[in-house]
């Protein structure tokens, strides 16, 4: 499977199998540079929560050096549409400011803003 999002962020590869231990793994290019992740599901609450590591890979086998792990909520909002909240979980410190030194914050911004384009045009 294969979601192609408008520049500067765009999804190259992505194989995702949604459930609990199923593998999250994507790959990225931004900028001319490619970003591969490797990953599992931890939690899955239908329309509601997706967690989802690096800590491990498909098969429960332990990552080598491990980044962080995400926790995507999902709600109702208020006026209507839906809230979205993203949670980044890092083993250390340094771990979190190495991904904010990465463009943590403006990627998953951006990352946002993209999908919210491509959901109101369908």
């Amino acid at each position: 499977m294969q979601f192609f999002v408008p520049k500067p962020h765009k999804v190259t590869r992505c194989e995702i199998d949604l459930r609990v231990g199923g593998k999250f793994n994507t790959s990225f290019e931004f900028d001319g540079q490619e970003m591969d992740n490797q990953g599992v599901y931890l939690e899955i609450q239908n329309q509601q929560k997706l967690v989802f590591t690096d800590a491990y890979s498909e098969g429960w086998k332990p990552a080598p050096d491990p980044f962080m792990t995400a926790i995507i909520l999902f709600e109702d909002a208020p006026a209507g549409g839906t809230t979205y909240t993203a949670i980044a979980r890092h083993r250390s410190t340094e771990a979190r400011k190495t991904h904010e030194d990465m463009g943590f914050f403006d990627g998953w911004g951006t990352v946002v803003d993209q999908l919210e384009t491509y959901a109101l045009s369908l």
